[in-house]
């Protein structure tokens, strides 16, 4: 009996121990894996540095995981031009004769306009405008009277000026003198015009108020002694 009941305390006294000792093994493992895990993310983190974002004028300030940066007002973007600056519009001042007010000779008027590929056409069709608002010099060009084209080749322009010119012309010698060389005058400012061909609606006429022959290329040429001078 006594042996019975000692057989089975041992028996007891070998399964508790069994159990704690398993229990201590048990934890130690959990322990174990746990701190191989705190381990790898700690590895994992210090291998991924994510870097702090600054918001729109906060240059201390960190902005929250996934926030861009706002771009600045005075950084350009791709859809900016970069390094391009305006240009001013370039100018050119041209010489253009127009009658005295006494209808007798040429006088100059300069007009700055803006500038063009074409100086010739650009200054007949100032021309054709007349002398500028009160100034005492008058109209060399029939009312009416159109540019249809002009064309410069080995220093002779040749103009082709619409029907009016002959049929609103007022008449006169003097007066078809100053229509003429006001044209060949204000064209042969330029250098690489020496002389002027006129044509009315596409054809050489002899005259437009028939006193002066200009069915031929014409120089420049000085009405009278004062018609290249000024008006003040």
């Amino acid at each position: 009996m006594d042996r019975e009941r000692s057989w089975s305390a041992g028996i007891i006294l070998l399964v508790t121990a069994l159990v704690i000792a398993f229990g201590l093994g048990g934890c130690q493992a959990i322990d174990r894996f746990v701190a191989m895990k705190e381990d790898f993310k700690a590895k994992e983190t210090s291998m991924i540095k994510v870097p702090a974002l600054t918001t729109s004028g906060e240059g201390t300030g960190q902005a929250g995981a996934g926030e861009a940066t706002a771009p600045s007002a005075a950084e350009p973007t791709g859809t900016q031009d970069r390094g391009v600056t305006a240009q001013p519009a370039q100018e050119v001042t041209l010489t253009l004769y127009f009658a005295d007010p006494k209808g007798q000779n040429l006088v100059q008027e300069k007009r700055t306009v803006a500038k063009s590929e074409s100086p010739a056409r650009m200054a007949m069709q100032e021309l054709i405008k007349g002398p500028s608002a009160g100034t005492q010099k008058l109209p060399t060009i029939p009312t009416g009277t159109r540019l249809l084209d002009i064309g410069v080749k080995d220093g002779l322009c040749t103009v082709n000026l619409s029907g009016e010119v002959q049929k609103n012309h007022q008449g006169g010698s003097t007066n078809e003198s100053l229509t003429v060389y006001s044209i060949v005058n204000t064209l042969t400012q330029f250098p690489t015009i020496t002389k002027v061909q006129l044509l009315v609606e596409g054809k050489k006429v002899e005259s437009l108020a028939g006193h002066m022959d200009v069915s031929q290329a014409m120089a420049r040429r000085s009405m009278t002694g004062t018609s290249e001078q000024k008006l003040r």
